[in-house]
Parts: C-alpha cells; sequence; structure tokens
C-alpha cells in the first residue's frame, strides 16, 4: 500500500512508519481539539513492554503506510479490574487503551478508543473487564 499523510489516514488503521531507527506497526489515533485535530501513532509491535505503551505525536504531513490484514484479537481478561498502562479494557463506550500520553500532555494517561482511534480522557469507570489482546493478521 502506498503512503499518505498522516492527515489523510483514518484513525483505528493500522498504520507503518519507522520509530526510533526500527519499523514499526502502529495504531494510527487522533485527538480531537477544539479548534484543532492532533495526530499520533501507539506503536504496537515491537513493543519490549506494554507499560511502556505511549501516544507518539506525529506530523500531519508526516507519511504513514496503511496496513491491511492486521486487527486485534481478544480474550476475556479479569472483571472489573483497574487497568495499567497497555491494557485493553471494557466499559460502556467500548474496548479501550491506557497509554502514556505525550511529553508536553498535562495528563499522565490517554485512552484510546481501539475501533474508533480516538483519544479520550478519564475512561476508568465502569470498567466491566480487562480484555488480554494480541495482533493477529489475516
Amino acid at each position: 500500500m502506498q503512503t499518505k499523510p498522516a492527515y489523510a489516514v483514518a484513525a483505528g488503521t493500522f498504520v507503518a512508519l519507522e520509530l526510533d531507527g526500527r519499523r514499526s506497526l502502529c495504531l494510527k489515533v487522533e485527538r480531537v481539539g477544539k479548534e484543532h485535530i492532533n495526530h499520533f501513532v501507539v506503536p504496537l509491535e515491537p513493543l519490549d513492554d506494554r507499560r511502556q505503551a505511549c501516544l507518539v505525536y506525529v506530523d500531519p504531513e508526516l507519511p504513514l503506510t496503511p496496513v491491511e490484514g492486521v486487527s486485534f484479537a481478544f480474550e476475556d481478561g479479569a472483571e472489573e479490574t483497574a487497568p495499567d498502562v497497555g491494557d485493553i479494557f471494557l466499559n460502556p463506550f467500548g474496548a479501550v487503551m491506557k497509554v502514556l500520553d505525550g511529553p508536553k500532555s498535562q495528563r499522565l494517561h490517554a485512552y484510546v478508543d481501539v475501533t474508533t482511534g480516538q483519544a479520550r480522557a478519564r475512561m476508568e469507570r465502569h470498567i466491566r473487564r480487562l480484555l488480554e489482546w494480541r495482533l493477529q493478521r489475516v
């Protein structure tokens, strides 16, 4: 697949790009502000430690390569358990991943809807269960 600028790639899309000198598989994420949209990726592979999952800001013009044939696979985890960074949990809004927020953020954590790729704040209420997750190739 050919590269597109970050602003042209839909949130929630799996993308490939070079991060810290290595090719990474990431989830494209957007945070909608009052007057603008910030573009991020969450590196998923390789990820040495899931507790280091974080939002990485990307310039809207940065070329990203959409990757097809990748999806999340889930299994039920512990019920009503507080998530750690890198965990995906179910709440009334859907499946949400807890990640470290960007270094310039006023918040420590962000919460990414893994279906829509939208980043939000304060999503740890009414947790139904944790989800054990992995990436699968289809």
